[in-house]
């Protein structure tokens, strides 16, 4: 499940304007549900502010005083329904008189509606805008882009606002999923695909101290040297929430590698999490596809590594000059990749050295990472096959140990 934000601050204001509804007849229970959200963002001059929105239509319409508009242009949505609408029909009634051969022919004019209708799609990001068909995905559901998270997050960036809080909450008894004035997070449906082109980064969760993304193989942690490694996970998340610190990275991951990446949105949460890594009290787990078959079911890899000074940022074994550097792995299982045989693998470091794995696999285990182009080879169009897929560490405002997990892409 994605939690975008922290709902506390925005719960209270959703349950009185559903209440409000209520009292003047908007809405009742026993009507069919529909979702409803709150969003409190920050507005460039520090005032709070405090909007509203409902997934999909509220009685047939998609606008309503006191609501964030949709993603699209109403108007222009009225004008392609109605320019299909009684065609559809046409072919909808000579179907039920039994005529044959009609349906390819309605599915095609619905099809072409629906296209038209999804590239009216516009929505809002930290610096500038998407288009729905602009994000090359296939198969998803009607009614994507019309979920209340999706249009109070682009109303939030459109009014160049930080967002701090969002709730949302299901109202009646419409739905086998939900219950009845049950909090709910975005949908994986319809939320999940294109929450990450709105916010530029795939994110997991936030709150008002931490931030979790699921960061993508080449992608920077961190800016690098010259102007074109500025892109990366802190600027983009600094780019959603304008006023975290400057550098809000507690730990890396490298560029090719992906997987579960924290951030601190406090110097406090920083430091508290920072201490944790450098402790070694939080708890990694990585994925992996090496080359060839790994016979061990698990063992350690116990070898010192340092920089190599005339050939950076490559790193290697030295028993002598090299720091402390210790993985556990598991074999998952063996298999076969463009018909040659890698093996799965479960790392799990209790040390954190810059390319520790990397290099424990390519000189501990003897099977490099496959796309591993320092310390192994990459074919062209290869990925390195190296994910983060889950930390554990104490929250540093709640004091509760947490997790958060990835699943493997390849």
């Amino acid at each position: 499940m994605l939690q975008l934000l922290s709902p506390d601050a925005a719960r209270g204001p959703l349950v009185d304007l559903i209440a409000s509804l209520e009292a003047d007849g908007v809405i009742s229970e026993d009507r069919d549900g529909i979702m409803f959200g709150c969003l409190v963002a920050r507005a460039a001059g520090g005032q709070t502010c405090t909007v509203h929105a409902f997934s999909g239509a509220l009685h047939g319409s998609y606008i309503h005083k006191g609501f964030v508009p949709p993603c699209f242009s109403a108007h222009e949505a009225e004008d392609i329904i109605g320019e299909y609408d009684s065609l559809i029909h046409c072919y909808s009634d000579r179907i039920e008189r039994g005529e044959e051969g009609l349906e390819p022919m309605r599915s095609a004019l619905s099809n072409e509606c629906l296209a038209r209708l999804r590239a009216l799609y516009t929505f809002h990001t930290p610096i500038g805008t998407v288009k729905l068909d602009e994000m090359g995905l296939a198969g998803i559901p009607t009614g994507t882009g019309d979920c209340a998270t999706i249009k109070l997050i682009s109303y939030c960036f459109r009014r160049g606002w930080e967002p701090l809080s969002l709730c949302e909450i299901y109202y009646g008894h419409g739905s086998t999923r939900y219950s009845h004035m049950q909090m709910c997070t975005p949908c994986d449906e319809k939320c999940a695909p294109i929450l990450p082109h709105i916010l530029r980064i795939p994110m997991i969760y936030s709150d008002d101290e931490i931030i979790v993304v699921d960061k993508p193989e080449g992608m920077l942690s961190v800016p690098g040297r010259g102007e074109d490694k500025q892109d990366c996970a802190t600027k983009r998340a600094r780019d959603i929430f304008p006023s975290i610190p400057q550098n809000p990275s507690v730990h890396r991951l490298d560029m090719d590698t992906s997987g579960i990446l924290v951030m601190a949105k406090t110097d406090d949460a920083k430091r508290g999490i920072s201490r944790q890594f450098e402790q070694r009290t939080t708890k990694k787990t990585y994925i992996a596809l090496v080359e060839g078959v790994v016979r061990q079911d698990e063992g350690t890899i116990d070898l010192p590594m340092r920089l190599d000074v005339e050939d950076r940022p490559r790193q290697i074994v030295d028993m002598q000059m090299g720091r402390k550097a210790v993985t556990r792995f598991q074999r998952i299982g063996v298999e076969i990749v463009d018909g040659r045989p890698v093996t799965r693998i479960r790392f799990i470091p209790h040390t954190g050295r810059t390319h520790q794995i990397r290099v424990h696999a390519a000189y501990g285990l003897g099977h490099p990472v496959v796309g591993d182009r320092l310390y192994g080879t990459r074919k062209p169009g290869q990925r390195l096959c190296l994910h983060a897929e889950s930390l554990e560490f104490t929250h540093p405002g709640t004091g509760q140990k947490v997790s958060f997990s990835s699943p493997c892409p390849f």
